[in-house]
């Protein structure tokens, strides 16, 4: 296949999973249901749902479960053990010194094909591929077992590098290919103290029996026996002349490279203790000549991130540079000589990253889709340019095992310099507009990702307005500093954040290795807060770890009665009219306001000037208080449900309207604007946002968040 320049292949160790790597966009598709998308809610004349009575599980399994797993998917776990395996630390110890080496130094890897069929054996009842459609392993739940996986060893390797291990006492002058007059020969080095290197295996392969942890080693020194130039040493030095006995000129991008035998020589491995004796061509001495050889057309390292590439996650540099060579370099560098191609053979490129840092990277287990969730939006706002640049700057996070992450901590303040614009959001129960409004709609897109993908909600606030494009009940917002969106990953692997957008969507897809099978059940509205007018409402989330532990935790939400209402029903903000010593007397039909209360968006006029409204209450400049004149009560008997509780400054509360005449109520009628302040949508103008100041609305507000000890802040200005 092939492959963008900036994206590396797998480790040498996981190079097995370079082979399904055509067919992973279609295996991420398997695992994208309609779960993943908002359900839509018919909602009612207040614009939210209807209360439910009973609760309904959803399962969300396709999301967050580690059942229904596709071959594919089994693949690319096994590669990042394999790359976890790579990097374990091996430490050996004589009563000398020590020294810290990796399975892959010894030449120990974890077998790919192998564990692939002992898990489909042991797991599936067979070990053979069936002809039918693609295959769909149900019964996966965890990574392979410690009893499935299967390891290759290459003890000539491990005895290779142990020959030379000074640092534990060795003494001894290990035999080694070398050129004489144009061909390989073998210089059969001196005797000495020497370690058991086929004992160290032994002892390696104990512990990575129980765990992927460091591993303690005890090794004693012995004496080794002279090397005797034999007839068999001498055939497989000949074989090696044949195969690789000449020079290979190799390219990076402009610049060249002629390799010549004796560096070839360099990497030829020779096993005396091998029976006939074996000189095998050492992949790993490859890739650091070449860096080195090619450093000045390579660019400089920087640190590593993951990114998403064809639906698949990969190591790249934070910058998006390459550097030469590729994880798979010796290999090829083999192959061109065992095919005696002429050159200049072409070197591939790999991320700009440490090769340490890479195989960290790639052994966090990243691997696969395990969450996803998309909201709508209208096209073309200010709004929308923030949600954008929120989900550029959460793009490529990394949260590993245990950690946590803050939107606010990683996006920081949204201001002007950082790409931000105005836009709407909620202050005080009001739409209004500010820098980095809208914001609100990236946290509960990326809130129903995360608990469909099983982690750890440690902080969030719902709406105080409910808007209908969202989850009922799963609607955070974010400002700044409060309120915030945290969480922490409980699984043993790592998590990428990947959001990406259109100019009417914006989706987030989370990325690691499935562990946990989640539920989500029905919103619960809390029927028996009738203390307010406020909807409460509570949702259940269920999770199932992989060894078995089980966790229920509850999420809550308070929505206002409407805009501009706290939960008593007074007014958040103060309701606005014409100065009434301002307003020349008119007609009550030509009145933009119903009895002095001005209608959303309504004027004033005195001859042709233009007023502009003002807050009941507010000071005029000399000293006296603005007065709104009182509301009237306009309501026709029956006209609303009589059940339905009434706002403190209802105009028809305590009024018998049975008593009304008709010439009463008709008096006040005209083109007044509704007197409880709604906006008159069912759907607003998104509302949330990021507002950097204004005073905080602290009405009666209880903690919401999902159990065990979450911390919630009272409603902030912004919501």
């Amino acid at each position: 296949m092939q492959w963008p320049k900036w994206a590396p292949k797998w480790s040498i160790i996981a190079a097995a999973a370079i082979l399904t790597a055509s067919v992973l966009a279609t295996a991420v598709q398997m695992v994208r249901t309609d779960a993943d998308a908002p359900v839509p809610t018919a909602p009612t004349a207040t614009g939210a749902p209807a209360p439910t009575g009973t609760r309904e599980t959803t399962s969300t399994t396709a999301l967050g479960a580690p059942t229904e797993v596709s071959p594919d998917t089994v693949h690319l776990r096994i590669a990042a053990l394999a790359a976890e395996l790579a990097a374990t630390p091996v430490s050996v110890r004589t009563d000398v010194g020590d020294l810290t080496l990796t399975p892959a130094d010894l030449g120990i890897a974890l077998e790919h094909d192998a564990t692939y069929n002992a898990v489909r054996e042991l797991r599936t009842g067979t070990a053979q591929a069936r002809d039918e459609a693609p295959e769909s392993w149900v019964a996966w739940s965890t990574d392979p077992q410690f009893t499935e996986r299967r390891y290759s060893v290459n003890r000539s390797m491990a005895r290779a590098v142990l020959a030379s291990a000074t640092e534990l006492g060795v003494t001894a002058t290990p035999p080694r290919v070398v050129v004489a007059d144009g061909t390989l020969a073998v210089d059969i080095g001196l005797p000495g103290q020497v370690v058991d290197a086929d004992a160290i295996v032994d002892q390696v392969l104990e512990g990575i029996a129980r765990s992927y942890t460091r591993i303690e080693i005890a090794a004693e020194l012995i004496e080794s026996e002279p090397l005797a130039h034999t007839p068999e040493l001498q055939e497989a030095v000949n074989a090696a002349h044949q195969s690789y006995g000449r020079s290979l000129l190799v390219a990076y991008g402009e610049a060249t490279h002629d390799l010549t035998i004796e560096t070839i020589a360099g990497w030829l491995r020779l096993d005396p203790g091998a029976t006939p004796p074996e000189i095998a061509f050492d992949h790993a001495q490859v890739g650091p000549y070449l860096e080195e050889a090619f450093a000045a057309a390579s660019a400089p390292f920087t640190t590593g991130a993951m990114a998403v590439a064809g639906g698949v996650p990969t190591v790249v540099a934070s910058d998006g540079s390459i550097a030469c060579c590729a994880d798979d370099v010796g290999a090829l560098i083999e192959e061109a000589l065992l095919a005696r191609v002429q050159g200049p053979l072409a070197l591939p490129s790999r991320p700009a990253v440490s090769r340490e840092e890479q195989t960290q990277l790639e052994s966090l287990g990243i691997v696969e889709l395990v969450g996803t969730f998309t909201t709508k939006h209208a096209c073309c706002q200010g709004r929308v340019e923030n949600i954008h640049r929120f989900a550029e700057l959460m793009r490529g996070a990394v949260v590993d095992s245990g950690e946590s992450l803050s939107l606010n901590a990683r996006v920081g303040r949204r201001t002007e310099e950082k790409g931000f614009v105005e836009g709407g959001f909620i202050e005080k129960g009001v739409l209004v507009d500010d820098i980095g409004g809208g914001v609100s709609q990236f946290a509960t897109t990326m809130f129903n990702a995360l608990i469909r993908a099983g982690m750890t909600i440690d902080e969030y606030q719902t709406h105080s307005l409910y808007l209908s494009r969202y989850p009922f009940g799963l609607d955070p917002t974010i400002s700044y500093p409060k309120p915030d969106l945290k969480f922490t990953n409980p699984t043993p692997y790592g998590l990428l954040i990947w959001p990406t957008y259109t100019d009417t969507s914006i989706t987030v897809e989370l990325y690691s290795t499935r562990n946990v099978q989640v539920t989500i059940g029905e919103p619960e509205e809390d029927e028996d807060a009738v203390q307010d007018f406020c909807r409460r409402v509570r949702t259940e989330r269920t999770r199932v770890f992989s060894d078995g532990t089980v966790d229920l935790d509850t999420f809550h939400a308070r929505y206002r009665p409407e805009e501009g209402r706290d939960c008593d029903g007074s007014r958040s903000v103060p309701r606005q009219c014409i100065d009434p010593l301002l307003a020349s007397p008119v007609s009550p039909s030509d009145d933009p306001s119903v009895g002095g209360e001005a209608s959303e968006g309504a004027e004033g006029t005195v001859g042709d000037a233009e007023l502009e409204l003002v807050d009941d209450g507010s000071e005029r400049e000399d000293g006296s208080i603005v007065e709104c004149p009182p509301l009237e009560c306009i309501e026709q008997p029956g006209e609303r449900d009589s059940e339905l509780p009434r706002y403190p400054d209802d105009p028809c509360l305590g009024v018998d309207l049975s008593t009304q005449g008709a010439d009463d109520r008709s008096a006040s009628d005209g083109d007044g604007a509704d007197s409880d302040g709604a906006d008159g949508e069912d759907d607003p103008v998104e509302p949330d946002g990021a507002a950097e100041g204004g005073d905080p609305d602290r009405a009666e507000d209880e903690p919401s968040g999902s159990g065990g000890g979450v911390v919630e802040t009272a409603e902030p200005a912004a919501s």
